[in-house]
């Protein structure tokens, strides 16, 4: 007789199907878990990775913050500087804090702009040497403060090459000082029939542009042999009122003068001072001078003074902040030098968009 089970009683097939039916659920119910865990970390990694993006664009958009040190501030040259810079800042996202001493002859004073621009942990420094063998320690410790440095106007006298490897700056911008002081000797010639006695007076007997100034024009002055050239003398800073007693003097003992190089704009304006306070008739002693400033452009459209040499003082402001911020941002390294260019201008030229361009007020 065989065994009999109820109705009630779930056959051992029907076991089996609910058996298969139930691991089935719960392998579904896994996957679905899995599928959410997965998807939990695939949205945790999205988000690190755009916190990520947004921090890196944050760095690379930030507003730079740039200390400029100039060697001064009253001349109208160092505003100019000064202008290019803060114009070039606006348009790479930067800011400049353009300072210098009240007159460059304050190494001491300069020294110490440096050093609390360094203490301020700026993105980057630019430097006009006023000390060039003075500034060399306290550039380094803008270096290893991991502080880019690039010089404008006159470098300091850096241990080797200017660039990543050098022990104080990345390189500058200026103006080839001795190529324009031999330009400025050229114009004198000419104009003075390559004969008679000339007077330099200069800016600096220590700041290496003013030195490159001078040198450029003495040597090349040097190979007319029908040039005597007087003993050189300093206004130092570029003081006008020392520069006027200083050609009113040489004026008076030298009657048969033929011509005057200044080699910075206080020099120039105190020299065309002392030939209106001599009387010095109109075009009889050729005065050439350096950079521009209204007062210089108004004596030579009047006559009182010959020409001048002009940098591009923008230009140099300009392209420190731009070798700055592609140094920083995009850690592209500049050129070691950039030469930013100078011209001769007079009253004839001085209108020519290409030197007009240059010249400031």
């Amino acid at each position: 007789m065989g065994i009999f089970l109820p109705s009630i009683c779930p056959s051992p097939f029907y076991l089996l199907a609910y058996a298969c039916a139930a691991a089935h659920k719960s392998l579904h119910f896994r996957k679905e878990k899995m599928k959410k865990k997965l998807f939990t970390v695939a949205a945790a990694l999205s988000a690190v990775a755009l916190v990520a993006g947004s921090t890196t664009a944050t760095a690379a958009d930030k507003t730079l913050k740039i200390e400029m040190i100039s060697k001064g501030f009253t001349h109208q040259f160092w505003q100019a500087v000064k202008k290019g810079a803060e114009e070039q800042a606006a348009k790479m996202n930067a800011t400049v804090n353009f300072v210098g001493p009240a007159a460059e002859t304050m190494i001491d004073k300069q020294l110490e702009m440096l050093d609390s621009a360094i203490a301020l942990k700026p993105d980057a420094i630019g430097y006009a040497a006023l000390g060039t063998t003075q500034s060399v320690s306290h550039l380094k410790k803008a270096k290893e403060a991991g502080i880019p440095v690039y010089m404008f106007d006159t470098a300091a006298s850096c241990t080797g090459a200017l660039g990543t490897s050098s022990d104080c700056a990345l390189g500058v911008a200026y103006t080839d000082s001795k190529a324009a002081g031999k330009l400025a000797a050229q114009k004198m010639a000419a104009l003075i029939g390559k004969k008679g006695k000339v007077f330099v007076i200069g800016h600096s007997q220590t700041n290496q542009t003013g030195i490159d100034r001078k040198d450029g024009f003495v040597n090349e002055i040097k190979k007319y042999k029908g040039i005597t050239l007087l003993p050189v003398q300093y206004a130092e800073g570029g003081d006008a009122q020392k520069s006027q007693d200083i050609v009113s003097t040489v004026l008076l003992a030298n009657k048969d003068l033929k011509g005057v190089y200044a080699t910075n704009e206080g020099c120039s304006n105190g020299a065309a001072q002392a030939f209106k306070n001599a009387k010095v008739k109109k075009g009889s002693i050729k005065l050439i001078g350096f950079d521009s400033g209204a007062q210089q452009i108004a004596n030579i459209k009047s006559g009182l003074q010959t020409g001048a040499i002009t940098q591009n003082p923008v230009g140099i402001g300009a392209k420190t902040v731009e070798a700055l911020v592609n140094y920083v941002r995009n850690k592209t390294v500049p050129a070691p030098l950039i030469d930013t260019g100078f011209y001769y201008y007079d009253a004839k030229n001085i209108t020519d968009p290409k030197i007009a361009a240059d010249l400031y007020n």
